[in-house]
């Protein structure tokens, strides 16, 4: 079985992690570490933070809002779409007799 780490611990190798500048590897070599331990630490800490692909409450709201106004946009050229498609069938009935 593996070696049981501290939270404090972790967390120390998430905010050097954090700081920048250094990989995952870097840090998994000083510490001893698979780079992809200390990938996973950073992903939990950041899903725990509610920083994993979601940003703050105002942006979630502001990104709703801007996907159902695209939606709208959307559904009303797919109906002038159709009415042009129906307007060019109709003239080209008529052109024919």
């Amino acid at each position: 079985m593996g070696t049981v780490f501290s939270q404090e611990f972790k967390d120390q190798i998430v905010e050097l992690f954090r700081q920048g500048g250094r990989t995952f590897s870097d840090i998994g070599k000083e510490f001893d570490l698979s780079p992809t331990t200390v990938s996973n630490w950073v992903r939990i800490a950041d899903r725990q933070e509610g920083r994993a692909a979601r940003g703050s409450r105002s942006e979630d709201v502001a990104q709703h809002q801007e996907i159902a106004r695209l939606r709208r946009e959307l559904a009303q050229k797919e109906e002038e779409l159709e009415i042009l498609g129906k307007a060019l069938a109709f003239f080209a009935r008529r052109k024919e007799q």
